[in-house]
């Protein structure tokens, strides 16, 4: 079936996720929480299935399992290319790509071929459900760093658990291993930086919350990037990026964790905001039209980073009020639009290689 783009009002915090399920048969329920179930929970130790989502802003359209093309791969959850229209696809076993199952795909099995950061790519899963509106406030950012391919989960009417996945991080993991190396989470190593206000060193709290400079005497203050992003490892590539300009760097979980700060902080007027769109609690086209709307903030350079592609989601950026909507992992493109907000940004030599 074709998917058809939600017209959804700018500012509104909804979006719509395609449900679907993995495996033909329900998941093994862990032994640790089979123990006190007694003989009842173990005749239901499979239980139901477990239900996964995506956004539909991602999704391109879901097809019956086609003729797949097995190819040369050190990556067994690879299965092969298929042929869209004239276009190859790598097809990828999802299962077994987040380490639930590698049991075979039966002839019923569906395809949801995706479209972000400018790549196409197709997902077996075992059968797409329905498309279900929601708002962002209702969904839960992973309680740790253990639901490593999850970027939200809900509660729906039965009381059952929906878990969002984080496709990027996804094709990430199989395209790093397919190349030889290693995606390293933040708990397994990397840079930590706390959450929130100064997030690197350069700037002191001042009396209300301001910001006091640390820099010689008479030097103006570096600017100040606030970094929103429900992704750690998307944060830690920003921040990755960003340490080796001139600037000073603030994270933050999601939008609803940053509006809370800047819409009750002293800022310094060189502050900018490199948001993502998609994020628990609050996006970021809704962060955009809040600080908008607000007359202290209403005037902050804000760049949106997104995976999501097309001239759609550019034209919901600007109606929203954000001053650029650049790709994520875009070097250059986050280059060029911080030159835009910040004219005299020192920039070191290769820092968009």
């Amino acid at each position: 079936m074709s998917i058809g783009k939600p017209l959804l009002e700018v500012g509104s915090n909804l979006f719509e996720l395609i449900e679907f399920t993995v495996t033909a048969k329900p998941l093994v329920k862990p032994r640790a929480l089979l123990a006190d179930d007694g003989a009842e929970g173990k005749r239901d130790a499979a239980g139901k299935a477990t239900v996964f989502a995506v956004n539909v802003a991602k999704v391109r359209e879901v097809i019956r399992l086609p003729d797949i093309t097995p190819c040369l791969t050190n990556t067994p959850e690879v299965l092969g290319v298929f042929n869209l229209r004239g276009v190859p696809i790598p097809a990828i076993h999802l299962a077994a790509a987040l380490g639930l199952s590698d049991e075979p795909v039966g002839p019923g099995a569906q395809v949801i071929v995706t479209e972000f950061s400018r790549r196409v790519a197709g997902f077996v899963v075992s059968s797409a459900r329905r498309i279900r509106r929601v708002s962002w406030d209702k969904v839960l950012p992973p309680s740790s760093e253990a639901f490593s391919f999850i970027t939200g989960m809900m509660l729906v009417e039965n009381q059952e658990f929906i878990f969002i996945l984080d496709f990027e991080r996804l094709l990430l993991d199989v395209e790093s291993r397919r190349a030889g190396k290693q995606v390293v989470s933040p708990a397994a190593g990397g840079h930590s930086y706390p959450s929130g206000v100064n997030a690197h060193p350069g700037y002191g709290q001042g009396g209300a919350g301001g910001f006091v400079p640390v820099r010689g005497p008479g030097a103006a203050p570096r600017p100040l990037v606030l970094v929103v992003d429900d992704s750690s490892t998307a944060r830690r590539a920003l921040i990755d990026f960003l340490r080796q300009l001139d600037v000073e760097v603030s994270e933050f979980t999601n939008g609803e964790q940053a509006w809370s700060y800047v819409s009750t902080t002293s800022l310094p007027p060189s502050t900018i905001m490199i948001s993502d769109v998609e994020m628990p609690r609050l996006d970021g086209y809704s962060l955009v039209k809040r600080m908008r709307e607000h007359a202290a903030l209403k005037g902050m350079p804000i760049i949106l980073h997104s995976s999501l592609t097309g001239e759609a989601n550019r034209d919901r950026a600007v109606k929203a009020g954000a001053d650029a909507y650049v790709s994520k992992f875009n070097k250059k493109e986050i280059l060029e639009a911080l030159r835009q907000a910040l004219p005299g940004l020192a920039l070191p030599i290769g820092a968009a290689s």
